[in-house]
């Protein structure tokens, strides 16, 4: 078990796993979950800025936090997330993209109750390029392998 104060810190790791984007996907998740014309229609698309079909922002944050749970890891102290911070769509997912994650641990600080701590972890979907295409901070809260003292 990974507790809090086991965490390492500064040390990237990349899923094991990817995820292809292909005009069907995108045209699928957009469908149900955000339907917005150049992610379901690739004659709008090709008009939007982007000049293609191209994901909606939910479905790459869910490919992201889906590919995340591909990088291998012991089970951890984790008890719940408590946000996300600095989101940021850097660039377009368009089919064709190889996309796989990057998390790197940044933060370890104390939390409110002396048996937890708050784990601040970067998270960047990357294309086959190397290009981060989203990013954020997650803040977890961990169990503390030895409680602070009062």
């Amino acid at each position: 078990m990974i507790y809090w104060e086991d965490v390492e810190l500064d040390v990237p790791r990349e899923s094991s796993e990817h995820y292809v984007l292909s005009a069907a996907n995108i045209k699928a998740f957009a469908s149900e979950w955000d339907p917005f014309p150049p992610h379901v229609d690739e004659a709008a698309a090709a008009r939007s800025p982007i000049g293609q079909l191209f994901a909606a922002g939910v479905h790459l944050l869910s490919i992201t936090i889906r590919l995340s749970h591909s990088i291998p890891s012991e089970e951890t102290a984790s008890i719940a997330g408590r946000g996300w911070e600095n989101l940021r769509f850097h660039r377009p997912g368009v089919a064709g993209d190889t996309l796989r994650v990057r998390v790197t641990h940044v933060e370890r600080s104390p939390a409110s109750r002396p048996e937890r701590g708050i784990l601040v972890s970067r998270f960047e979907l990357l294309n086959q390029r190397d290009e981060v295409v989203v990013s954020f901070n997650a803040n977890v809260v961990m169990l503390r392998r030895e409680p602070l003292a009062a």
